[in-house]
């Protein structure tokens, strides 16, 4: 289940940035655009050949794709991308956010993760944290909570609307899903997107567990994760 438009005001004014070179930063009159993608502009042929081999930190090609994808108005267009870049999300932070929940689950019983952004899904779904007009984006985080159904009922949803109207599809997936197998997911971001699911437990139970114990027993409160660092 999942609700929101992919567009925000904050998303909307970064984009009404003048453009610059995807490599040097330079502000030009004429800026060439990456073939491929429609969106990495550069000053010279120089900046492009250097952007698409060695970027400044990641290399443009493998970056391409992820900008062709949300366009120059930074949106993702449809449901099978937002899918997508959901799970690639969980991809980069399963290693953290997986013990968390069995270790959480262990102490408080079933339960799920929140998963929260001050980014649009859009601005996540890119590979490095430059806007599509090139410039620096900042950090980009994810800030995780592991909530029952009674603590989302009483500290989340009563007074957020949004939240309230995926309780039903929440409350049937915690129920019938296998701690031991999967963990339930609830995504909020800036946008406004909101979705619910399940995602199978990486690693596997028994090491999360593990691992769970190891470095969430002394401190289990939320987790704030730099997506750029995982």
């Amino acid at each position: 289940m999942e609700l929101g438009d992919e567009r925000d005001p904050k998303q909307q004014r970064q984009q009404q940035k003048e453009p610059v070179c995807f490599f040097c930063g330079k502000s030009e009159t004429s800026l060439s655009k990456c073939s491929k993608c429609r969106v990495a502009s550069y000053c010279s042929r120089d900046c492009q050949v250097k952007d698409w081999k060695t970027g400044s930190g990641l290399p443009h090609k493998h970056a391409c794709q992820s900008y062709a994808r949300i366009g120059l108005d930074s949106v993702l267009k449809t449901e099978d991308d937002q899918i997508a870049v959901r799970g690639e999300l969980f991809g980069r932070v399963r290693f953290y956010v997986c013990p968390y929940a069995v270790h959480k689950s262990s102490v408080l019983g079933k339960g799920f993760l929140f998963l929260q952004s001050d980014r649009t899904l859009a601005e996540l779904s890119l590979l490095y944290p430059k806007t599509t007009r090139g410039h620096p984006m900042g950090m980009r985080s994810l800030l995780v909570h592991f909530l029952t159904m009674g603590e989302y009922d009483t500290e989340v949803c009563r007074d957020d609307f949004e939240l309230a109207v995926v309780r039903t599809a929440l409350q049937a997936t915690v129920d019938n899903y296998d701690e031991q197998t999967s963990v339930v997911l609830l995504m909020r971001f800036r946008c406004g997107h909101i979705a619910v699911g399940k995602a199978p437990l990486v690693p596997d139970y028994g090491i999360c567990k593990s691992l769970g114990k190891d470095y969430y027993s002394q401190d289990a409160g939320a987790l704030q994760l730099n997506i750029d660092d995982v």
